[in-house]
């Protein structure tokens, strides 16, 4: 009986990575990265594309971690967090529209996030000695208080420690290049009577910037 559940484990282990993708020469064995701006500096983009105008705006409250093993990044999980306050649209009265409850409610719910689950659809490539990790991202995004389901394109840069990346922080670096949209509804965030759909877009595409060391 006991040979047969090891046998039984053993057959789990093997199928598991059957099918995880690494990055060639990575050492195994998750490591948590945090957002670091030494590493590089931590941002997202959001535009609302309306008929009557285009809203580009930006955030630089962008915090979090994930967990990656670079031989299994399959298994990669993490959650980001973004400041509602920190967000910008260059134009003060309107951020203060987008603050109020009508809108994103910063009051009640201050953060946005987006939480890792798995990545899907991995490739990995390596350009100028650089490996390179394509993937979609597979999690949840919270934005007033509603979860749902999200997937996000997105681009990893792996760098193992080096001379020249203790230049900028210690351990391996991950840069992460992601996009996605969301749809307002989806949120509840129905705004001002007629304004979505005619001055703000009813989807939202967002883009983000992340720097993370291991």
């Amino acid at each position: 009986m006991m040979n047969s559940l090891k046998m039984m484990s053993l057959i789990a282990f093997t199928a598991i990575y059957a099918y995880a993708t690494g990055i060639p020469g990575a050492q195994a064995g998750a490591k948590k990265y945090s957002l670091n701006n030494n590493v590089g500096k931590n941002g997202i983009e959001f535009v609302s594309d309306a008929p009557v105008e285009t809203i580009n705006g930006t955030s630089d409250g962008v915090t979090g971690a994930f967990n990656l093993d670079a031989t299994n990044l399959e298994a990669t999980t993490g959650t980001i967090q973004v400041s509602v306050m920190s967000m910008k649209t260059a134009n003060s009265k309107r951020d203060e529209h987008m603050y109020d409850a009508m809108w994103l409610d910063a009051a009640k719910y201050p953060t946005i996030t987006f939480t890792i689950k798995s990545l899907k659809d991995v490739k990995v490539s390596s350009k100028d000695g650089r490996n390179i990790v394509t993937a979609k991202a597979v999690g949840s995004f919270t934005c007033h208080g509603v979860a749902v389901n999200s997937t996000a394109d997105v681009t990893i840069t792996y760098l193992p420690e080096s001379a020249e990346t203790k230049k900028r922080a210690s351990g391996n670096l991950a840069m992460v290049e992601a996009s996605f949209n969301v749809k307002l509804s989806d949120h509840n965030i129905t705004g001002k009577a007629g304004v979505v759909g005619k001055s703000v877009g009813e989807t939202i595409a967002i883009k983000a910037k992340l720097f993370a060391n291991s």
